[in-house]
This record gives C-alpha cells, structure tokens and sequence, in this order.
C-alpha cells in the first residue's frame, strides 16, 4: 500500500488528508494523457461510439437530460 511508504500522511488531520486528495487529483487531472487507459476501457468506449455512430437516435442530449432531472426535484 503506498500509505504505508508515506507514514507521515497518516498524522495528517482529516481535513489536510481531503486537501492533499485534492492536490493530488488535480495534479492528475492537470496531466490526463499520464493516466493509464485499459484495454478493457477502451473497447467499451469504441463499442458505445460505433452504437452512437450507428444509432445516434438512441442517445439523448446532456439539454434533455439536465431538463429531466430538474423537473423532477419537484417530485
């Protein structure tokens, strides 16, 4: 585990444990070509991209989604 590389993290208080994850992630965040990709990740996002191209029908707007999803915080 790489806490344990790292003991110092575990003397940190709960609040500067969230404040160096979010450092961290957006130090990667900065650098997103360094993240690795799986195989496994990648067929699944050339399947939904050829069913996109094939039925882009199917799919439904981030507008109609966002719409939807308002409405219902009345529910």
């Amino acid at each position: 585990m790489i806490l344990e590389r790292f003991p110092e993290v575990e003397r940190l208080s709960a609040l500067e444990k969230l404040q160096l994850a979010s450092e961290l992630w957006n130090q990667l965040e900065a650098h997103p070509s360094d993240l690795p990709v799986s195989d496994t990740i990648v067929s699944e996002l050339e399947r939904r991209m050829e069913h996109f191209k094939n039925h882009p029908d199917s799919s439904t707007t981030w507008a109609a989604i966002k719409a939807r999803v308002l409405e219902c915080e009345s529910c």
